[in-house]
């Protein structure tokens, strides 16, 4: 062995040893890098017995692994570059949701001082029997509605706010069920969601919040999307404005006696 490849054994080695050191005094648990797995392997190397010298096979594995080892670190860093610009897509297509009519998949309804948004549902085929069960926030049916037979397809309904005796209910999240059978008492699949306008947009947690008639849903939730409420006030004309004002005729005055008219 010649003295430059001695250096170089010794020079890994006492780096090695710096660095276990400086490891086990600090507590920070220092990860071992590309430069770092070269210095064992050449002291591996270095100290083999002679008579039974490392095997070649193992030591291009270990190479191998060391190269699979820096593409997946170089392959994570990438994803959290991917993932955080997912990210900024995704908020800025959160906001697009401002102002606009949704259509939300969820079975509740919030009620605020007597007033109910309208509850949508679907219909997989044409029901005779409907009904629409409210449910208030310890469980218990309050309210049966019974809808008319209907045919396949969306539909909507309205609840007053009044429970079965026709009390107002106190504000808070209820639930509806709608129910659906055919003539032969056959259930019809109900998929249940409601409309309203997203006056806002907020992030917990990473995801996408968004306010709909005083109640904060997640955006995942959409089901649809339109502009019906913008369309309608744009459409919406102002009251004609009466150019010209025409003059009232004058008024005349009766001619006194004795006076002559002009």
């Amino acid at each position: 062995m010649t003295l430059a490849v001695d250096q170089a054994v010794n020079q890994a080695g006492a780096s090695l040893r710096n660095a276990s050191s400086k490891t086990q005094g600090t507590g920070n648990g220092k990860q071992l890098g590309k430069e770092d797995f070269l210095n064992l392997m050449m002291v591996q190397m270095a100290n083999q017995d002679p008579l039974d010298p490392m095997d070649s096979d193992q030591m291009m594995q270990q190479m191998a692994a060391l190269g699979t080892v820096e593409q997946l670190q170089g392959v994570n860093a990438q994803l959290g570059k991917v993932v955080s610009t997912q990210e900024g897509i995704a908020r800025a297509s959160a906001f697009s949701y401002l102002d606009k009519d949704v259509e939300i998949g969820t079975n509740t309804l919030d009620v605020r001082e007597g007033n109910v948004p309208p509850a949508s549902y679907s219909l997989e085929g044409p029901a005779d029997k409907v009904y629409a069960h409210i449910i208030n926030e310890e469980g218990e049916p309050i309210r049966v509605i019974k809808l008319e037979s209907q045919q396949a397809g969306m539909h909507s309904f309205t609840w007053d706010g009044t429970d079965n005796d026709g009390d107002q209910v106190s504000n808070g999240i209820y639930q509806y069920r709608v129910v659906a059978t055919t003539e032969d008492g056959e259930s019809i699949n109900v998929s249940q969601f409601k409309k309203g306008r997203v006056s806002s947009v907020s992030f917990e947690n990473g995801q996408a919040m968004g306010v709909v008639n005083g109640e904060q849903i997640p955006l995942t939730k959409v089901k649809g999307v339109n502009e019906i409420s913008g369309k309608r006030f744009d459409d919406a004309l102002p009251l004609p404005i009466k150019k010209s004002i025409q003059p009232k005729q004058p008024i005349l005055q009766p001619l006194k006696a004795g006076v002559k008219a002009p």
